[in-house]
């Protein structure tokens, strides 16, 4: 995905889950802000930042103490607050991949509109990626949005013969029900 349509997804509020270290007999647990607690091996974040002194520094975990950017390594004692950005499911990224730029725009906005970031996709099943030849797929992939107050499905049905057909069927919780289409022929 290009560094502008990152810039785009990663601009959302919703994107950090914040939680707090805790020290366990020498094992580094992190709590986050639903009460889950792991171990923080099991971290998979692209970005992970603590609050010092109320400002929030990148760092990496490593057991007792944390590597930062500007202040070295710090030792962790427990109940240091911690931040780390969401991943987004892997087919759902696949999907914004294959959607051309003003699809990706349009689709954002659409979503944002909505209530919803990238961050809410709580399932994905992008039927693309099980088409043995992509260039001809036909069929439905479908996508769930949760931000705990209410809901959104998505069914993004598909067509790749010949033209590019793209038909979005979005239906929230509270009822509203909206369809966009796009379709256009690839250059030669």
């Amino acid at each position: 995905m290009e560094t502008e349509r990152e810039m785009r997804i990663y601009e959302k509020d919703r994107k950090w889950i914040y939680g707090t270290i805790i020290m366990d007999e020498g094992i580094c647990l992190i709590e986050n802000e639903e009460g889950d607690l792991f171990l923080f091996e099991s971290l998979r974040s692209p970005g992970v930042y603590i609050d010092l002194g109320g400002e929030w520094v990148k760092a990496e975990l490593f057991g007792r103490f944390a590597a930062t950017e500007r202040c070295g390594n710090i030792p962790l004692t427990g109940g240091e607050a911690i931040r780390y950005l969401k991943t987004v499911k892997q087919a759902f990224l696949d999907f914004l991949s294959d959607l051309d730029d003003g699809q990706f725009y349009s689709f954002l906005d659409q979503l944002n509109s909505l209530g919803f970031s990238v961050f809410d996709c709580v399932y994905a099943f992008n039927g693309l990626s099980f088409s043995a030849d992509p260039a001809t797929a036909k069929g439905a992939s479908f996508y769930q949005f949760s931000n705990d107050v209410k809901q959104c499905a998505l069914q993004h049905h598909y067509e790749r013969t010949g033209e590019r057909k793209d038909r979005f069927e979005w239906t929230t919780s509270e009822g509203i029900r909206i369809v966009t289409i796009s379709a256009y022929k690839p250059p030669s």
